[in-house]
């Protein structure tokens, strides 16, 4: 509406990528398209979903078929040569604390060849009062007035007094849109929590017992033994399904076949739950 045709970057955690295409979706009539797969997949929307071809069918570089590309850290770094052709007029990065650190490779190896007009980050994860850290985010929003780390590091490395602490907050204003607890929206209705006790199958229970009592016989059955460093964890993984548990899945489907020996291994892991 405003007149800005884009195209458009967002760079989300892959759990997240399909929430930010329904929400294009939902609010819009952008057209989003989520870049993610196997590099053949990953080829297939390059050739239909991103660009056109002329009648030859050789790809035209401009205008693009897409508005808006949403894909993830991984696929930043494994197709970094294709995504940095494109001019993009602005890129969202969603879980900016990832870029915290000024030598990982997402910047190093991947942002910084990438064409962006206007970078915005989203994090729900503070700094933890480390300037450098700050810094790294600085750089990577205004790589020409963040450009000298020691000079930043010098100015407000320490960071011990009043003067140094107003002035860096000044310098963070202009760029920083902050949502406190007390502007959350007061209409919507309180979290609810349903309970459902399921019981443990046999299975999950003789697991259940032999991580308890810490039973190395048993539970070294397998083909490898469950780490009981953490035995919380391992609990809890017997309760989500026991095939999480090192080792479990073989040991349990080997008994299985000593039982059915003629069933079908799918059968066998079906069985097995």
């Amino acid at each position: 509406e405003a007149g800005v045709m884009g195209p458009f970057l967002v760079v989300a955690p892959l759990s997240t990528i399909h929430n930010w295409e329904r929400e294009f979706e939902t609010w819009s009539d952008i057209n989003a398209v989520v870049y993610h797969g196997t590099s053949a997949s990953r080829q297939m929307i390059r050739d239909y979903e991103m660009y056109f071809h002329d009648d030859k069918g050789i790809r035209v570089k401009k205008p693009y078929k897409f508005d808006a590309l949403i894909t993830t850290f991984e696929m930043v770094l494994a197709d970094c040569d294709e995504l940095k052709e494109i001019p993009f007029r602005m890129c969202v990065i969603d879980e900016a604390h990832r870029l915290k650190n000024r030598n990982c490779k997402l910047l190093t190896g991947g942002f910084s060849a990438f064409q962006m007009e206007h970078r915005v980050l989203l994090t729900g994860t503070p700094l933890q009062n480390n300037i450098d850290e700050l810094f790294s985010l600085l750089n990577f929003l205004e790589p020409k007035q963040f450009a000298s780390s020691e000079a930043f590091l010098s100015e407000f490395g320490q960071c011990k007094t009043d003067e140094q602490v107003n002035k860096l907050q000044e310098i963070l204003k202009p760029m920083m849109l902050r949502r406190l607890k007390e502007d959350v929206e007061k209409a919507l209705k309180p979290k609810e929590e349903t309970i459902i006790e399921v019981e443990l199958s046999n299975i999950q229970k003789k697991y259940y017992r032999a991580i308890l009592e810490r039973n190395f016989s048993y539970l070294c059955k397998g083909a490898s033994a469950p780490s009981l460093m953490n035995t919380m964890m391992e609990l809890r993984k017997c309760c989500n399904h026991p095939f999480l548990i090192n080792g479990a899945e073989e040991q349990i489907l080997a008994e299985q076949r000593t039982t059915h020996p003629s069933t079908d291994p799918d059968e066998l892991a079906h069985t097995a739950l």
